[in-house]
């Protein structure tokens, strides 16, 4: 098994604590062949229009993607002068639990070094799962009610028969 990373970058600067101009776009890929599938994982960082630090996080975050993942994620909470980064995560396919690690150590770096790491859009599956893990104690976002109701499993219906 070989992996390979690769950068498409629309502003150099911009995951790293360069240029604010709204729309600055960087991605990293990351591409994992092992000669029957490929898994990829898309990083891609943007300034929103409000000036707040996002990374749209797009196919899977597992045991192969983990390592590139991690990296990239300091790097962008390194990088943001203001403090905030949002996760969105309605792209995510996939996530195991190496990613889930990923998710919880960056968290617990950024609020180590005064900044926020906050997640959006992840599917009621995730959300789930990042509940039962004990993971949103490193988001609180994920404990609106809301989401709670998502979360609960349906009420249980009676086992008699009808009639």
């Amino acid at each position: 098994m070989s992996v390979r990373a690769g950068r498409i970058v629309g502003d150099k600067a911009a995951p790293y604590g360069g240029t604010r101009a709204m729309g600055a776009i960087a991605a990293d890929l990351a591409r994992v062949h092992d000669g029957t599938r490929t898994t990829q994982l898309e990083l891609g960082y943007q300034r929103t229009a409000d000036g707040q630090a996002m990374v749209n996080v797009r196919g899977e975050l597992d045991i192969a993607t983990a390592e590139q993942a991690h990296a990239y994620l300091r790097r962008v909470v390194d990088g943001e002068k203001k403090g905030k980064v949002t996760l969105n995560l309605a792209d995510l396919t996939f996530c195991d639990a190496a990613g889930l690690g990923v998710l919880a150590k960056v968290a617990g770096y950024a609020r180590r070094t005064g900044r926020t790491l906050r997640v959006t859009g992840a599917r009621p599956s995730l959300l789930r799962i990042m509940r039962i893990t004990g993971m949103d104690e490193a988001f609180p976002e994920i404990r609106t009610p809301a989401l709670a109701l998502v979360n609960c499993p349906p009420p249980r219906k009676g086992t008699a028969s009808p009639g």
